[in-house]
């Protein structure tokens, strides 16, 4: 049931299984799963924690735990368990597959999009894995933080690079992967035509880029989507000055990725553009809830606090 229309009716299974195999790390991690679809972050946090006390380098938890964390704008302690995930070697009694670079990748790059960190994404140094998969999500994060940040020359190298992933990829009969760098490739491009000025280019690129994650299948690898496309795409539409339809790709996007932190912001943002103060209050006030208890006082939420001060 770990996908966004079925994970709702997980959620009481979910909170029995941890206990059928407690010596099992796998066990306790997978009610995560449903944590992690629902939106139920401080569940995710103990499911994983508790999965990495028996097994260290468990990297899988520990990308499910980050992006937990992240939600919550509990900025120090995800930066202090990705270097530690990081610094962890895998014990060796066991095969080392893709799956480690791929969660370790994902760790990274999620620190820098999920905070809206723009220029330190573009900044994020590349050094090859020799995974396709894992370096995709390296060169998105680097291309999609360029373009954001106005480096559109630079943006369309690593888009370049990742026609090379992509390729391998298709020859490697992944297709799978081949898609999702397809919709990374589409999503930069989305940014640089709305740098560039070309707004409704810049919505078709980011609309067949969502329209294509979701209509995907989950992949058990990369559970929790880096970005999801929906929710970048109602970011683009706010950013070229459409908060209606914006607002519309932020409720979808709620819909199947629920309680995010930067939908929350979003959402409200393209209310109060639109001069629907009352709904913008309601956005805000979860985004503040959501990080109650936060490590960190993002400017987001401070953004979220005068805005309801004023009402």
């Amino acid at each position: 049931y770990d996908y966004p229309p079925l994970a709702h009716r997980g959620i009481a299974a979910a909170k029995r299984y941890a206990g059928i195999a407690p010596a099992v790390p796998h066990a306790r991690h997978m009610p995560s799963h449903i944590y992690s679809m629902v939106g139920m972050w401080e569940e995710s946090i103990a499911s994983n924690t508790s999965a990495m006390e028996i097994q260290p380098d468990y990297y899988h938890a520990a990308d499910f735990t980050v992006y937990a964390h992240l939600q919550l704008a509990q900025d120090v302690k995800a930066k202090a368990l990705i270097e530690k995930a990081i610094a962890t070697p895998p014990r060796g009694d066991r095969r080392s597959g893709f799956g480690n670079f791929v969660a370790k990748a994902l760790m990274e790059t999620r620190y820098l999009l999920d905070r809206g960190d723009w220029q330190g994404a573009a900044a994020m140094p590349m050094n090859p894995t020799g995974v396709p998969i894992a370096d995709s999500l390296y060169r998105f994060t680097r291309g999609l933080g360029m373009a954001r940040s106005g480096n559109l020359a630079g943006a369309k190298a690593e888009i370049e690079e990742m026609k090379g992933l992509r390729m391998a990829l298709q020859r490697a009969d992944q297709s799978y992967w081949a898609d999702r760098t397809e919709e990374q490739m589409l999503a930069i491009s989305a940014w640089i035509a709305a740098k560039e000025g070309v707004r409704d280019q810049a919505i078709r690129l980011m609309r067949a880029a969502a329209d294509g994650e979701d209509g995907s299948i989950k992949n058990v690898i990369m559970e929790n989507r880096l970005y999801p496309m929906r929710e970048m795409l109602a970011e683009l539409l706010l950013e070229v000055g459409q908060p209606a339809a914006a607002l519309k790709e932020y409720e979808t996007a709620l819909k199947q990725t629920p309680n995010r932190y930067r939908a929350f912001w979003g959402a409200a943002r393209a209310a109060d553009a639109m001069g629907n103060r009352s709904q913008a209050s309601e956005y805000f006030g979860k985004l503040v809830n959501l990080a109650r208890n936060a490590d960190v006082e993002r400017p987001e939420v401070r953004e979220a606090r005068a805005f309801l001060r004023q009402q």
